[in-house]
């Protein structure tokens, strides 16, 4: 029988490279603590928990080193260690010797200890390294790569040489497929020689189904009167208990315990999402993990506290983006009935080097093994916004390499992309996968927030049989700003709110959506960003990084998608307001509210999720603004009248520009390459302008010339990762790149920039 060990309490932690051969060799073998330089840590760890969230794009990103002792026991006949996840290589040494290592920072790995191990005391050594060189994916995405053992660890220890094959990618190698007929195969992968057989109990532990013991490892029960697992209908759980006998004895050697649902689903190009044979709107949130002042070293605890807001605005599937993410949210999305969208990290840019596409096969694989068993995973993403730095030949040949990989090992699901907003459809990237996506950001990066709906009417009549979603939308909202014109790139509060009004009206217009997943359930952190007044966050959560405030937006969510019932009244952070009438706003999944100002009944509407009286009169100081629903619900805030806009709830951006880049810029002036005088962005027919794709800017050599001379050499001063991003075209415009460049560059320049591609006549 195994044993497993929580392995994570007490190890030694040194930042930064070490003399391997040194260490290795017995010369730095030490206790923790002992020698200055290391510290004693307990897991899950990152060295990046605080640099990685505080801006400036230089958290540490390199070698760290990790150590523990541990003696081994005389009844342990096989000895493993499985690591939950290290970021992103990890390469392993015991007593010295080297025992192998694993590329990828998202997916669990398996070692043998058994040919290491000594008598006594043993010694294991982890380097880890978050280095962004190496051919290990994410190589550039919009969030910190934090490193370290952030997940937990487990020593596993076998009595007997048979057992189930721990070391087979990172799962226990035994893989369960149920159909919805109620048939159900077990695969099981044995180290060693034995019997096997299997038991299926239902949700009450009665058992449903049992096997034979065989001496096959791949074999077929049979569950009658079974019951669906029905999304958050109805969740419901079978268990699979697979056992390994030895070859002449009953005796249990080994057994694997693996939670499963029966269910069926389906896609239509115009019906959208089937579950069981009935339309399923999946509308949802994506979810990175991080947490402030922990990053990805967070635990079981941080996880539950995210499934409860993710159910809280009743949302029924998330996109767990943009890489593999911990088994135990897997299990928690399996028993809370959300649909999920599980993806590889093949993030913005293809590395052409042979060992990065070696790693994109590794980790497809082990994203589809290790999380086989979750009915609740339905999709498998190969890509996101891989098209942003351009397409090539070699990109398409790898994606399609890995759909088919991902189909060969899971032929029961579907394969899916998200592709940035600006990618035409009539790119290959439309025409790999079994379903597509959007990424679109309507509203903020780009178009007006009422644009939603006529960009997917336009997308899915070019590509109209191919089932298409939207996989990202949204806009920042940080806590400090308001507004009562709220307007794009003023970060308030109620501009986010806005964007995502109006998005979801549109998508519920449109039933041909198979999904929507809205960007994103949590702020998060992205050390490279400085924007909105908020340095090293991307703010387009729902909820604040620490997870301790609700935005606006998160209450239009769960009036929209939760049965739970509630008003809320909009503006707790906004009530200083000098306009002596307002519009107050309240969001309920009730279908009427009522507002009372001062104790004074002011009106009641009728409606659905958002209800505004408009033009309310603030007649004191403090005004005390109720509303409530005929069901009893209630919310109440102060509003306080002022005599101007307070200067606290507007942004004033400031600059972030080098003194180096000043002088370059004065000396650009000087010798006048675009005049700008009327600061408008002019378009000359036929010309080139900031508005066209970077791709279509590059097709001219004097285009290329313009972005490397004007852009790429100022910003290498003040930003070298930036400034590399300019030597690829893709679909963006440089109108749409200036958004994440502006504050690092003189304001003229869009317009410099402007006139000079304006003189690039364009070719027929």
């Amino acid at each position: 029988m195994r044993t497993i060990f929580n392995w994570n309490d007490k190890w030694g932690f040194y930042k930064g490279e070490l003399d391997q051969d040194a260490l290795l060799s017995g010369k730095n073998v030490i206790i923790p603590g002992e020698t200055p330089g290391w510290e004693s840590v307990d897991l899950p760890h990152t060295w990046n928990a605080l640099d990685g969230q505080d801006g400036g794009n230089d958290y540490y990103q390199g070698a760290a080193w990790y150590k523990k002792t541990f003696t081994a026991e005389e009844g342990w006949k096989e000895v493993y260690v499985r690591f939950g996840a290290v970021s992103k290589l990890a390469q392993v040494w015991c007593n010295g010797r080297y025992v192998g290592e694993h590329r990828g920072g998202f997916s669990s790995f398996a070692f043998e200890l058994t040919p290491f191990l000594q008598e006594g005391e043993n010694e294991i050594f982890v380097r880890a390294d978050n280095s962004n060189e190496l051919p290990v994916y994410p190589r550039q995405a919009d969030f910190t790569f934090f490193g370290g053992i952030y997940r937990s660890v487990e020593l596993i220890c076998f009595s007997g040489t048979s057992h189930f094959d721990v070391a087979c990618f990172g799962c226990d190698g035994v893989f369960i497929t149920p159909s919805p007929d109620g048939k159900v195969q077990v695969d099981a992968y044995v180290n060693g020689k034995g019997r096997s057989y299997a038991r299926i109990y239902d949700a009450d532990g009665k058992c449903a189904a049992e096997s034979q013991i065989s001496e096959a490892m791949h074999y077929i029960l049979h569950v009658p009167d079974l019951k669906l697992w029905n999304g958050t209908k109805g969740a419901y759980l079978y268990q699979a208990k697979v056992f390994l006998c030895g070859e002449s004895t009953d005796e249990i050697a080994d057994e694997v315990c693996v939670s499963f649902g029966f269910r069926d689903f389906s896609v239509s190009a115009e019906e959208g999402f089937f579950l069981n044979g009935a339309s399923y709107p999946l509308r949802g949130v994506c979810r990175h993990q991080d947490r402030e002042n922990m990053g990805w070293a967070i635990t079981e605890k941080e996880h539950l506290e995210d499934m409860a807001l993710i159910r809280e605005i009743g949302a029924n599937t998330v996109r767990l983006a943009h890489y593999q993410q911990d088994p135990f949210f897997y299990d928690l999305c399996d028993r809370n009935g959300l649909v999920v969208w599980a993806e590889i990290p093949f993030i913005s840019v293809h590395d052409e080097r042979k060992e990065a596409d070696d790693n994109l096969r590794e980790q497809m694989k082990e994203l589809v093994l290790q999380n086989y068993n979750h009915p609740s995973v339905c999709f498998w993403g190969i890509a996101n916004e891989v098209g942003i730095g351009g397409e090539s030949e070699a990109m398409y040949t790898i994606l399609k390499e890995l759909d088919q990989l991902a189909k060969k090992l899971d032929p029961t699901r579907l394969t899916a992309i998200a592709n940035v907003g600006m990618t035409k459809t009539g790119s290959p990237l439309f025409h790999i996968t079994d379903v597509t996506s959007y990424n679109e950001y309507n509203g903020w990066y780009e178009g007006t927030a009422d644009d939603h709906g006529a960009f997917c009417d336009e997308r899915h009549g070019q590509i109209p049989a191919i089932p298409l979603a939207i996989s990202e939308y949204g806009a920042e909202g940080i806590l400090s700003w308001h507004s009562e014109q709220p307007r794009v790139k003023d970060y308030s509060e109620e501009y986010q709110a806005l964007v995502h009004e109006k998005a979801e009206k549109a998508f519920e217009a449109r039933p041909y959506l198979w999904a929507t997943w809205l960007w994103n359930m949590f702020d998060f952190a992205a050390d490279a960003r400085d924007e909105g007044g908020c340095r090293g966050r991307n703010n387009k959560g729902l909820v604040t990084y620490d997870r301790k405030i609700k935005k606006q937006a998160f209450y239009f969510y769960k009036a929209c998608w939760s049965r739970e019932p509630f008003v809320y009244l909009c503006g707790e952070r906004f009530t200083k307001h000098a306009d002596g009438k307002i519009n107050i706003k309240a969001y309920s999944n009730l279908e009427h509210v009522e507002l009372w100002v001062n104790g004074v009944f002011t009106g009641e509407l009728s409606g659905k999720t958002i209800f505004e009286f408009k033009d309310v009169s603030l007649t004191r100081q403090f005004n005390e603004i109720l509303v409530k629903t005929p069901e009893g619900f209630m919310d109440s805030l102060v509003f306080e009248k002022v005599e101007q806009v307070p200067e606290e709830y507007i942004l004033k951006e400031t600059k972030n520009i080098s003194e180096a880049v000043t002088q370059w810029f004065a000396g650009i002036q000087a010798g006048n390459p675009g005049r700008a005088d009327n600061k408008e962005l002019v378009v000359n027919e036929g010309c080139l302008s900031v508005y066209d794709p970077m791709e279509e800017v590059y097709k001219y050599k004097e285009g290329f010339q313009i972005i490397q001379e004007l852009v790429a050499r100022p910003l290498s001063i003040s930003n070298p990762a930036m400034a590399s991003r300019m030597d690829k075209g893709g679909p963006m415009s440089f109108a749409g790149i200036w958004h994440h460049i502006k504050k690092m560059l003189p304001d003229e320049l869009i317009y410099i920039v402007n006139e000079r591609l304006n003189k690039i006549k364009k070719q027929d």
